[in-house]
């Protein structure tokens, strides 16, 4: 029995640091894999804006050219008006111009946000998409989008914001789940030692 009691006490200790050292290494996994997941999803969200705003871009100016197409072959002012003002009731479109096939500026709906302006106060560049505008397979002219980088960044931010909330419940419900596999594999072997434990013979 003393011979026992000497190597029980002998392998607490050893058992002690060991499952201190495993809780350390567990939390360092934890750690290591949430700073990397955030980067990730930063750098996945910045692609994924760049990308967004390409194609909305595109998209919205090509919708606008085979909208315009007819009434600007046949110079129909007030249908084309009606027209950009359909394609201007996008949050996103800051202004319309139109031009003809060597370039002159037909008509022009964006007076309030000069180019230039934009360059000059703003970090970044504005957001400008031009699509040709064809009609009977022949180039008629030209349309110029004027997008809005804060309306679409706002967009962005709030798919974002449930992007990273979503990450979040992941990497919470896999912490919760790996303390709950610890606890149960310390308490299966706790029950495994006690029964093997010779019985004492009197």
């Amino acid at each position: 029995m003393t011979t026992e009691k000497r190597l029980s006490k002998q392998s607490t200790p050893k058992f002690s640091m060991l499952k201190r050292i495993s809780n350390f290494i567990l939390a360092v996994c934890i750690v290591v894999i949430g700073v990397n997941l955030w980067f990730m999803h930063n750098k996945n969200a910045n692609e994924w804006y760049s990308l967004e705003s390409e194609q909305l871009g595109r998209s919205l100016a090509a919708q606008a050219s085979r909208m315009l197409a007819g009434p600007l072959q046949k110079d129909d002012q007030e249908s084309i008006e009606n027209y950009v003002s359909t394609i201007e009731t996008d949050s996103l479109v800051k202004g319309t111009s139109l031009y003809d096939q060597s370039g002159k500026t037909i008509k022009s709906f964006d007076e309030n946000y000069s180019i230039i302006e934009q360059f000059r106060v703003l970090d970044q560049p504005p957001l400008i998409f031009v699509e040709d505008i064809i009609y009977d397979g022949k180039t008629i002219g030209y349309v110029k989008l004027l997008l809005d980088r804060e309306a679409i960044i706002k967009h962005h931010k709030a798919f974002n914001r449930s992007q990273l909330v979503q990450t979040g419940l992941i990497m919470l419900l896999t912490a919760i789940c790996a303390i709950i596999l610890t606890r149960l594999f310390y308490k299966v072997r706790a029950n495994y030692q006690f029964s093997d434990k010779p019985k004492s013979v009197r």
